[in-house]
């Protein structure tokens, strides 16, 4: 379970800036997430223990995001291949009404 969290506002120089803006890229991630982090890192004092702990929580959240995706993924084929076969009816269904065979021909009577 985490713990509740706040914003923390700090000032930074426009090279420090630049640097995480630079390192977020490496790492698609953000400057903002970087700057957590690394914060993060230097609260732990170096302790491979909570550095360890950090990294576990990081990977099942990770671990969860990728099952999302992939859940997200299967679903959404599955809207492609419900879409695709309405339209096919719904093309079907107006060559009827309108008397055209699939040959293109005209069966009006």
């Amino acid at each position: 379970m985490t713990s509740p969290t706040r914003p923390l506002s700090i000032r930074l120089s426009t090279d420090d800036i630049a640097q995480l803006t630079e390192r977020a890229k490496r790492i698609s991630g953000t400057p903002t997430g970087v700057a957590r982090e690394l914060i993060l890192s230097g609260l732990s004092d170096g302790d491979p223990f909570a550095q360890s702990r950090r990294l576990l929580k990081i990977e099942r959240r990770l671990a969860v995001l990728s099952q999302d995706l992939a859940a997200t993924n299967q679903t959404v084929l599955a809207h492609q291949h419900t879409s695709a076969r309405i339209e096919t009816m719904f093309e079907e269904l107006l060559r009827a009404l309108s008397g055209i065979s699939e040959d293109g021909q005209s069966h009006a009577a």
